[in-house]
């Protein structure tokens, strides 16, 4: 496993890939959708959680936020990628609904708590 991760899923959150390597291992990794739907993932430095897909919050971020996560650009981008955002404003197609805004202060609210 170390040997596949290393050369496909360095640089990106492995279930939020294109499907690489063996048959034996796609395999694996759609079984993936069954798991992520009961297990809560511990953030690390967060490079291989999805922000709006995994459950590392209290609730899955795309499903308690909707609006705002149809205005994101990236909607498979890391827990790491956005606390290394410049703002959260970048990683939103502008201008966002009002509903989206809401959302977005809510967002802000729960990510303050989670430091």
């Amino acid at each position: 496993m170390s040997l596949i991760w290393s050369r496909y899923y360095t640089s990106r959150v492995p279930h939020a890939s294109t499907e690489v390597g063996s048959f034996w291992w796609k395999d694996l990794l759609r079984l993936n959708v069954l798991y992520r739907g009961i297990a809560k993932c511990t953030i690390g430095d967060g490079s291989t959680i999805a922000f709006w897909g995994d459950l590392w919050s209290t609730d899955i971020l795309s499903e308690k936020f909707p609006r705002l996560f149809s205005f994101a650009i990236n909607p498979d981008i890391s827990v790491k990628e956005i606390i290394m955002a410049q703002d959260l404003d970048s990683i939103f197609h502008l201008p966002i609904s009002e509903q989206a805004s809401q959302e977005l202060g809510d967002l802000q609210d729960l990510l303050l708590l989670t430091d």
